[in-house]
């Protein structure tokens, strides 16, 4: 689940989700309140933002963090107490595809609020600033494309991967858990020979856009097709997005069904360490939306 939450795309969702949702159980809060300095920083690593620029943007930072802790953060509470339950009375089938069912509805309003966090930057970007963006997004497809060929030389570190993960959540794997791992992995599809193909031909999309001088209704356009709804992503790479998540639903229902009573114990403290978290970073009185599944 840890790898999954820290799946974003484009620089803004990266700095929401990974500052907001994948910060670790003791840093949540910390994370949170300094949300608006490290979002700036994130942002300004790509714009190389000015000081009147950074003095515009920083009344719609502000405005979507509040719009994001009065109307996200129970949402964010509900899921982490439908996870800690499900943990705690032993996971099924159905809890399990409830549980992506509603991470991909949260995981859509995030991306939403970062459109619209997003889309004045992008549309206010000096040629100096588009030239620097374009750089970036060079700087991190060659990473990517590095990362990916590690990836690819080695099933094994793949897999060490995934088990450093499922270790943060409940603690050290047995053996017979990390066969498992290495079984489900091995079968999980790798996108990022998809992916990366795919970003780069909307970045190249992005960047056009802004070169000719996009206003901020074209440019969310263009975002909310891209990262919102998908509307031209590949149909392979669909395709693979669907294999994944059902990989990783048997990795959780084949390792649940081996947790030592101590690893059960830990994998829900640490969700309902999130749960609470996350309702006491609400400011109004805290709550939990109704999460229901189909």
């Amino acid at each position: 689940m840890h790898a999954v939450l820290r799946r974003s795309r484009l620089f803004i969702v990266a700095a929401v989700l990974t500052l907001i949702l994948a910060a670790g159980c003791t840093r949540v809060q910390l994370a949170y309140n300094t949300a608006d300095f490290f979002i700036e920083r994130y942002a300004n690593g790509y714009l190389a933002l000015d000081s009147v620029q950074l003095a515009g943007w920083r009344p719609t930072l502000n405005e979507t963090l509040n719009q994001h802790r009065n109307e996200e953060l129970p949402y964010l509470a509900a899921f982490f107490d439908m996870a800690w339950r499900g943990v705690r009375d032993g996971l099924t089938e159905a809890t399990v595809d409830c549980l992506f069912d509603r991470f991909e509805e949260i995981y859509g309003r995030h991306s939403l609020l970062a459109v619209d966090l997003a889309t004045p930057l992008f549309a206010n970007a000096s040629p100096r600033q588009v030239r620097q963006l374009d750089e970036r997004f060079r700087e991190d497809a060659a990473k990517a494309e590095r990362d990916r060929q590690r990836t690819e030389r080695s099933a094994d570190k793949r897999a060490e991967r995934y088990a450093e993960s499922a270790a943060w959540w409940i603690g050290p794997l047995s053996a017979e858990q990390r066969r498992i791992v290495a079984d489900v992995t091995a079968r999980i599809p790798d996108t990022s020979g998809l992916w990366e193909p795919y970003r780069t031909t909307k970045q190249r999309e992005l960047l056009r856009l802004m070169q000719g001088g996009a206003g901020e209704d074209e440019i969310r356009r263009f975002l909310h097709h891209w990262l919102v709804e998908y509307r031209d992503a590949p149909a392979e790479l669909q395709q693979a997005a669907a294999g994944i998540r059902t990989g990783v639903a048997e990795l959780f229902l084949r390792l649940d069904a081996t947790l030592s009573p101590a690893q059960r114990e830990r994998f829900a403290d640490r969700l309902k360490t999130f749960r609470d978290d996350f309702m006491k970073l609400q400011q109004r009185r805290p709550q939990m939306v109704p999460l229901h599944c189909a």
